[in-house]
């Protein structure tokens, strides 16, 4: 089987603007600002992601930098997989606005294929002997 590199780094990058902007948007009820801000960091993570896959760039320098992006990105995923199972069951609204939201674990499953595809990115970069 044959996995194209370039393909995942995209799909890992798309799924990071997705997941950022589900926070950006409010789609889970009203959130904190810093919750809305890394939103928008893992969204602006993707994109550089996606932009640097679509740069024909292949120098050693240009694959460390989107090594370190990736890293990057699947370290900011960590916290949001451990707040969605620590506070599954429970509301997460803090009461101003009052939101009928209920946190379930499902909500990280974005979060950990981030960190898995990204964590795939990362090393075919290394086998491949780029970085």
């Amino acid at each position: 089987m044959v996995i194209n590199t370039a393909k995942l780094e995209i799909f890992v990058g798309a799924l990071a603007i997705i997941t950022g902007f589900t926070y950006v948007l409010g789609v889970f009820g009203p959130t904190e600002a810093e919750v809305s801000d890394w939103g928008f960091f893992a969204a602006v993570l993707g994109g550089i992601m996606i932009y640097f896959r679509m740069n024909k760039s292949t120098t050693k320098t240009s694959n460390l930098i989107k090594t370190v992006f990736a890293f990057l990105l699947l370290l900011i995923q960590i916290p949001a997989v451990i707040l969605w199972f620590m506070f599954s069951g429970s509301g997460i609204s803090d009461g101003s606005p009052a939101s009928d939201f209920v946190a379930h674990w499902i909500y990280a499953v974005p979060h950990i294929a981030i960190i898995i595809l990204g964590l795939l990115v990362i090393l075919f970069m290394f086998t491949r002997k780029t970085v």
